[in-house]
C-alpha cells in the first residue's frame, strides 16, 4: 500500500569541500536550477538503489501450468515417483545368492 507523499517539502543541506565543488560544477554545466538538479539527482539515485516491489504471481506466471505430465500428477505423485525410482534404486534388499535358488 503506497504511502501518500506530501505535496512539497523544503530541504536545507550544507555541502562542503569536494561535495560543494561538485555541486557548483553541476549547476554551472547543466544550467539547471538548484531544485531541478537535486530532483534529477534524487531520481537517478532512486532508480539505481531502490527496487520496485514485485507481484509474486507475476513472477510465477511463466511457470504456472507450463510443465508436462499426467493430469492426475498432483493426486498420484507418490505412485509416479515410486515407479520412476524403481529402475534406479532397489526398493527391497535381496540376500546374495537368493536369485540362484
Amino acid at each position: 500500500m503506497p504511502s501518500s507523499a506530501p505535496a512539497d517539502i523544503r530541504i536545507n543541506a550544507r555541502l562542503s569541500g569536494e561535495d560543494a565543488a561538485r555541486y557548483q560544477e553541476l549547476l554551472a554545466k547543466s544550467g539547471l536550477s538548484a531544485s531541478d538538479l537535486l530532483r534529477d539527482a534524487l531520481r537517478e539515485y532512486h532508480t539505481a538503489h531502490v527496487r520496485p516491489a514485485r507481484d509474486p504471481m507475476a513472477l510465477l506466471a511463466g511457470y504456472i501450468g507450463s510443465g508436462n505430465g499426467p493430469e492426475d500428477l498432483s493426486a498420484r505423485y507418490k505412485q509416479y515417483l515410486t515407479e520412476a525410482l524403481e529402475g534406479k534404486i532397489p526398493l527391497s534388499v535381496q540376500e546374495p545368492g537368493a536369485a540362484h535358488r
